[in-house]
């Protein structure tokens, strides 16, 4: 049975409870009981065992308490009382009265008060387990991760509201079903073999630790999850509650993640290997020390210009008309640049910004 379907979604309970929320109908109720309990007694009279003539009404006030509560199963005992002795008993003053119904009388009215005390205190009990249940079951499908429970032979008993959504499925299509309904296809052996030790010592655990975790929705698809699994159960019953939840999510940020340290260790490794480059060149070519630092502080500030364009672009491609003015921004009055823009890659814009420091830095 779904997790739904609790207490309160039996047909005949769910009409108990719509007729106890109106009062008008709980008392109609128990007025109905004590008359069809008259009729039938009266098309019994003749038939009943004699000095039980109240037995029919015991059936018809314990209706009335079940369905109506405490004070209607009251009113269904006073009917109960008043019908008797007009229909049944000689009249309560009378000569025929005797002692015998008169305690017939006491002890149905006593054993009529006893039952609708106890239905009533049954049926608040019964009350306080459906709303028990009731905010069990909106806590359940409320969670926001996939929840489904699994009894020992592998089938599903219960799912929430989040499963289904993760899964594509309603969860009647679920319940009754073996688990592996939810596991890419190459996964189930091996899971039928796991869920089996698992079983034979079941302790709360994560599912499949170090290694990467599928679930298969009802169109075939598949998506990466966490399994969380929790052993429930009693008295040699054991189920096992399973917490699900989609990490698709969270699987792109990290390949995002990733996608990004290695595009950054790449270009690091290209700016070292750029900048060794620019050093050993410069050192090569027999300058002073204090050349050499002139040559390699304007090269470097070139390449940075470049690094920074490059930048501001989102590393998609670099303008030649943008790096010409930057490296020319000290030359603008004796310098014009005319014709159409070229776009560099990041890599090619380096190479671009070296060659025009070299031609507009004097040798």
């Amino acid at each position: 049975m779904p997790f739904s379907a609790s207490f309160e979604d039996h047909p005949v309970i769910e009409r108990a409870l719509r007729v106890r929320q109106n009062p008008i109908a709980a008392y109609g109720m128990a007025v109905a009981a004590v008359a069809v309990a008259t009729l039938a007694r009266w098309a019994l009279d003749g038939q009943m065992v004699e000095g039980v003539p109240f037995i029919l009404y015991f059936p018809a006030i314990i209706i009335a308490t079940l369905v109506g509560g405490f004070w209607p199963g009251l009113l269904a005992t006073a009917l109960s009382t008043a019908a008797a002795l007009y229909f049944f008993l000689p009249p309560l003053f009378g000569p025929e009265f005797d002692q015998r119904g008169a305690v017939s009388l006491l002890l149905f009215i006593v054993m009529s008060g006893i039952n609708v005390t106890i239905v009533a205190l049954l049926d608040s009990a019964v009350e306080r387990v459906m709303r028990q249940v009731q905010s069990v079951r909106v806590l359940f499908d409320s969670a926001p991760a996939g929840l489904v429970v699994v009894d020992q032979q592998g089938l599903i008993t219960l799912v929430n509201g989040s499963a289904e959504k993760q899964f594509g499925y309603d969860r009647r299509e679920l319940v009754g079903r073996n688990i592996e309904v939810l596991l890419p296809l190459a996964e189930v052996a091996q899971h039928r073999e796991a869920r089996e030790v698992f079983l034979r010592k079941p302790t709360a655990r994560a599912m499949g630790a170090g290694r990467d975790l599928s679930g298969r929705r009802k169109d075939g698809s598949e998506f990466p999850v966490e399994i969380g699994l929790n052993p429930v159960g009693r008295k040699g019953w054991v189920a096992v509650l399973a917490t699900i939840i989609d990490i698709s999510d969270r699987k792109k940020v990290q390949e995002s993640q990733n996608l990004i340290v290695r595009e950054l260790h790449h270009r690091t490794q290209n700016l070292f290997a750029v900048f060794q480059a620019i050093a050993s060149r410069t050192i090569d070519e027999s300058k002073t020390a204090a050349e050499i630092k002139d040559v390699l502080k304007g090269r470097i500030q070139a390449l940075a210009r470049a690094y920074s364009i490059a930048e501001d672009s989102g590393w998609e491609g670099v303008s030649l008309t943008a790096m010409l003015d930057r490296e020319l921004a000290g030359f603008s009055s004796g310098v014009k640049i005319d014709g159409c823009d070229v776009t560099l890659s990041p890599s090619a814009a380096q190479q671009f910004a070296l060659i025009i420091h070299e031609l507009v830095v004097p040798a």
